[in-house]
């Protein structure tokens, strides 16, 4: 690759315009895309025949303006067509000229320029092709705003996700804290809850049980700790449920 490199230097030596020349757009062409390091955004495709620009943003906001001193994305591509350079692809962002070949930078200098005839003013077909390119870069573009705001919506999510799971263990230690100050609550907890089931599946047609209920439960409705052992005991034995208390958190 630095041979490549080599020889493009050397052919621009040879002066603008001179034979074996390299055109200045074409030779930091090459250059870009010959450099390992922006394979990223654009490389050669997997014959070295062409060239592809995977990312047309990032080409646009960091590669463009080190070589050719603007952002325009569109004017690249206008540039190519002007020397002779294709769209080979109708999906994707990759160009093929018959002297552009990945390692033959010797080939360079037979890039060359369309020339215009004189008094000649673009026509149909030429406006449509830009018009084209134009709204290709445009769709291009905005299809990547689309994939940045969904990536973020997603980040947000997760950080949201993340969040909730960091407060979890807080809550957890503050259960503890208060069930180590009161061992009662968890057992009134599951007598009130099992108390609400038992009256929804009896549609509340027993009164005499409620109001016994609310007896059991002492003053205000919250059983003592002495009241909830006797009424726990009256029932039945009711162990510790440990496996109930990761449903308090989620």
């Amino acid at each position: 690759m630095m041979g490549s490199e080599c020889k493009v230097h050397q052919l621009q030596a040879a002066g603008d315009g001179g034979p074996g020349a390299v055109a200045p757009f074409v030779a930091k062409t090459f250059h870009m895309v010959s450099d390992p390091s922006t394979y990223a955004v654009v490389r050669w495709g997997g014959a070295g025949n062409t060239f592809l620009v995977l990312d047309p943003a990032a080409f646009s906001d960091f590669l463009l303006p080190s070589y050719f001193k603007h952002r325009n994305f569109a004017s690249f591509v206008r540039q190519l067509n002007t020397y002779g350079f294709r769209k080979v692809d109708p999906d994707r962002w990759e160009f093929a000229h018959e002297s552009f070949l990945r390692g033959q930078a010797q080939l360079l200098p037979r890039i060359v320029r369309k020339k215009k005839k004189a008094g000649a003013t673009p026509g149909c077909r030429e406006l449509c092709e830009e018009g084209e390119e134009v709204r290709g870069t445009i769709q291009a573009v905005q299809r990547l705003r689309d994939e940045q705001r969904g990536m973020e919506e997603e980040l947000q999510a997760m950080d949201q996700r993340l969040r909730a799971a960091e407060s979890r263990p807080g809550q957890m230690m503050a259960f503890l804290a208060k069930l180590a100050d009161d061992p009662g609550v968890v057992l009134r907890a599951m007598l009130a809850k099992k108390e609400e089931l038992a009256a929804a599946g009896n549609n509340g047609s027993d009164p005499c049980k409620r109001r016994r209920i609310g007896a059991d439960t002492g003053r205000g409705g919250v059983a003592t700790g002495s009241d909830a052992a006797e009424l726990a005991q009256s029932r039945g034995a009711v162990p510790f449920p440990f496996s109930v208390l990761g449903q308090v958190f989620y």
